[in-house]
């Protein structure tokens, strides 16, 4: 979607925030809180945040909340924020749906959810009255209603032109939520729990990871796909073409990054958050490793490539090859994880 051009006016309000100090910013703060304090009638009642986080969707990081009563709920703004509109305040949300496109789709039900928002409080260390701050929200779950109604208006030919977004960034959502839910269910239904020191292995892995994409143009090796073609009993037509069948990809997420520095999929986790599949295709704007980093990550992945052709060359099919690459890898086996739900795509 393209960026919305400035005008004088927004020009001149980011000049003058940018001259305040932080004293200044923090009343600024404050006196807000204050005053969105003055529409609760009773403060004393309203539901406390207990855990925020940060949930990524395609592109796009919004701010969660799970209130201490067990609600998992988003705000208003990040309502706005995740459907991709270039102004991300509550206003712009319900300004999107109460126009006659996106409003003839909804029914009654979730415009009651949208015109009743639940407020709740968010004890932000930055304010120091102890206040805290005033949000408006929904539950989780009426985001994906509202993907809803837009992929319904879409394909009644209701929405504008210009509204167009909408429906892709609705179908990204829906997409990939889906995805998550069914191996939450599956996770559920065969009775695996995760690993309690997960999050000790999210911080020691963290090293692996860089902050930005690397521009490298190619790690993985020609040799890689030649090793692949023959373990699948595939006819290499052009040896130059650097086209392979899509599914090699998931022999490469499953083999190679899944039990990179025996991490157990951690550290694919970790790349999967840094690029997120952000096309209805199921792409990536980059290349996993383009994430890694140069001193640590890129010398692991370089091993484990290697180790999987040496394996892939004594091997003579696809069956013997995972018979000698668990016995090397024995903490590599996927539990829990139902790679044939994975998604396929050129960029990985």
């Amino acid at each position: 979607m393209a960026k919305s051009v400035p005008t004088k006016q927004s020009r001149g309000g980011s000049a003058r925030a940018a001259k305040l100090t932080t004293e200044e910013r923090r009343r600024i703060a404050q006196q807000a809180a204050r005053t969105r304090w003055e529409k609760v009638t009773n403060v004393n009642e309203l539901p406390v945040v207990a855990l925020p986080g940060k949930l990524q969707i395609g592109a796009v990081e919004i701010e969660v909340y799970r209130l201490k009563d067990g609600r998992r709920l988003i705000s208003k703004q990040a309502m706005a924020k995740a459907l991709t509109l270039k102004s991300e305040g509550g206003n712009a949300f319900m300004r999107t749906v109460t126009r006659s496109g996106v409003r003839s789709v909804i029914d009654e039900k979730l415009w009651q959810k949208i015109e009743n928002p639940i407020f709740f409080k968010f004890l932000s260390p930055d304010l120091e009255d102890g206040l805290g701050s005033l949000v408006d929200g929904y539950e989780a779950s009426t985001l994906i209603d509202v993907c809803d109604a837009l992929l319904r208006a879409r394909l009644e030919k209701r929405l504008h032109p210009k509204q167009d977004f909408l429906g892709k960034q609705a179908e990204i959502i829906i997409r990939s939520t889906a995805k998550v839910g069914i191996n939450v269910l599956v996770d559920q239904a065969v009775g695996y729990v995760s690993d309690p020191r997960r999050l000790e292995y999210i911080e020691m892995f963290k090293s692996f990871i860089a902050e930005e994409c690397q521009q490298w143009n190619n790690e993985f090796p020609d040799k890689l796909a030649d090793t692949l073609y023959k373990l699948y009993g595939l006819k290499r037509f052009d040896a130059l073409s650097s086209k392979h069948p899509r599914f090699f990809a998931k022999f490469i997420r499953k083999y190679i990054y899944f039990p990179l520095a025996k991490s157990k999929g951690v550290i694919l986790e970790l790349l999967d958050e840094k690029n997120p599949v952000v096309y209805s295709s199921g792409g990536r704007r980059y290349k996993l490793y383009q994430f890694l980093e140069e001193k640590v990550g890129l010398p692991a992945l370089r091993q484990q490539i290697w180790q999987v052709i040496g394996i892939g060359a004594g091997a003579r099919d696809r069956r013997q090859f995972d018979a000698a690459f668990y016995r090397a890898f024995p903490d590599a086996v996927p539990f829990g994880h139902q790679w044939d739900m994975l998604d396929f795509d050129d960029n990985t």
